[in-house]
């Protein structure tokens, strides 16, 4: 079913493929992959690739990650139709400021959204998250080697709020920006404030609020500090 990708953008060679046999009907929707061992046999790939193109996937709505089941298909033809230039150029360096300036306008409304709309299923996955976030928070206090962990599973749970908003147009906004926080520069931008002491405690109190807000319905409360969560990071990333 799969082939060996070529040696260019190992990770975007394996989303296109992936895209197209969705297109085809030759995957559909509820389909389970093959372990990512297999796929990464199969692909002729690394895991380090496959995780990338796992991670741009599911920010794309075409995979959910189902935790201790794996991952499986959740879009049929009609909602894959995206260009694949389209997606490469969502991959490319952009200005980190410019992406905070698009966050901080976004998702306050998609977490006050989601206080109103969000599935029980989707608050107990939510839930689940920042425990996970939590977790490799407390661990990267003491070790750096966390950070690029921490910051996967950070951009996780703010993608899980844009989906529990249920605004399509919105989250198709959203998952742009979500892309691009994998970017190099905004990952240097954000380690600034990641790694200085006592932000990670801070940032742990933030994501209970808006966690707590969301699932409790508290779409004001929600909106707000999901607000200030991001104004409070703006100090240590971009002001001198």
């Amino acid at each position: 079913m799969f082939q060996q990708v070529e040696n260019k953008k190992y990770y975007m060679q394996i989303v296109d493929q992936i895209r197209k046999l969705i297109e085809d009907g030759n995957l559909k929707v509820g389909d389970k992959l093959p372990p990512e061992r297999e796929l990464c046999q199969q692909f002729g790939t690394s895991r380090a690739s496959m995780r990338e193109a796992f991670s741009v996937l599911e920010t794309l709505g075409m995979i959910e990650s189902r935790s201790g089941q794996g991952n499986f298909i959740r879009a049929d033809a009609s909602q894959v139709s995206i260009d694949g230039e389209f997606v490469k150029a969502l991959l490319m360096d952009h200005d980190p400021f410019e992406i905070y300036e698009t966050r901080l306008e976004v998702e306050p409304s998609m977490a006050a959204f989601a206080a109103l709309r969000a599935t029980p299923e989707e608050k107990e996955e939510l839930k689940r998250q920042v425990e996970l976030l939590n977790r490799i928070g407390d661990k990267l206090e003491g070790d750096y080697a966390f950070f690029e962990e921490y910051m996967e599973e950070d951009r996780r749970l703010h993608l899980f709020v844009g989906r529990a908003a249920h605004n399509k147009v919105l989250f198709i906004v959203f998952s742009a920006v979500n892309l691009m926080m994998k970017e190099e520069h905004w990952k240097k931008v954000k380690s600034k404030g990641v790694l200085k002491p006592g932000n990670l405690q801070a940032y742990k109190s933030e994501h209970c609020q808006i966690c707590d807000a969301i699932c409790e319905g508290r779409a004001e409360d929600a909106r707000l500090y999901m607000r200030k969560h991001i104004l409070d990071i703006r100090e240590d990333l971009f002001d001198k």
